[in-house]
């Protein structure tokens, strides 16, 4: 099986914040495009649903606007992070947008020989970095797939690299995780003695102002 059309995406010109870039797949390298959202930055970017864009985006914004940035983190699909990029394929990119359509053809048969190639479509990303709403135009656009039968086992290699990315960074995490969890034990064993010194002297002054009392 393969895909009769080989997409190929290209971002528009947008000024982005320093740190962060948008990546596009090589459409040499594999038939399904995909983004990547790469962020070198402490500060996230959240990637949000287009259905959020007439409350984000606005000429003269409401007193409301920077309630609802502030808040994107609740409503976001993706997230780029310091080393932690967001892949996002085309999958990913309808869902984001429902006007986008994949219009891409799985089969065991090539493409006939009269088969029309899809129109381009023009989508665009939102993003919300800090307090700064981004609109990233991008399109998406389709060549005939001349090396039918090929393109399946490289599309299912690339999956393969950005799942061992996710469960590499996965690893790393639980690592973490692991080794913070001896320093959490003893943390809570000092509390624990504190705690107990501080009752222990406690009693210790009320017994002593009963004595005295006596």
């Amino acid at each position: 099986m393969d895909y009769w059309f080989i997409e190929s995406l290209q971002v528009g010109e947008v000024e982005l914040p320093a740190g962060v870039d948008i990546l596009a797949s090589n459409p040499s390298m594999q038939t399904r495009g995909y983004m990547v959202l790469k962020n070198q930055t402490e500060t996230l970017l959240y990637v949000m649903s287009l259905g959020y864009q007439d409350g984000l985006v606005m000429a003269t914004p409401d007193p409301l606007w920077k309630a609802r940035v502030s808040g994107a983190h609740e409503a976001a699909s993706y997230l780029a992070a310091l080393d932690r990029p967001a892949y996002l394929t085309i999958e990913a990119l309808t869902d984001l947008d429902h006007n986008l359509v994949d219009r891409n053809v799985l089969s065991n048969e090539p493409p006939p020989e009269d088969v029309s190639v899809p129109a381009a479509q023009k989508s665009e990303l939102l993003l919300v970095y800090g307090e700064q709403v981004i609109e990233v135009p991008f399109t998406l656009a389709y060549l005939l797939n001349t090396h039918f039968g090929n393109g399946l086992e490289a599309d299912k290699n690339s999956m393969v690299n950005i799942q061992a990315t996710d469960n590499a960074r996965l690893t790393a995490t639980r690592q973490a995780e692991v080794s913070a969890a001896p320093r959490m034990r003893i943390d809570v064993l000092l509390v624990g003695l504190a705690g107990t010194a501080v009752l222990l002297i406690a009693v210790w002054l009320v017994w002593r102002g009963l004595k005295r009392a006596n």
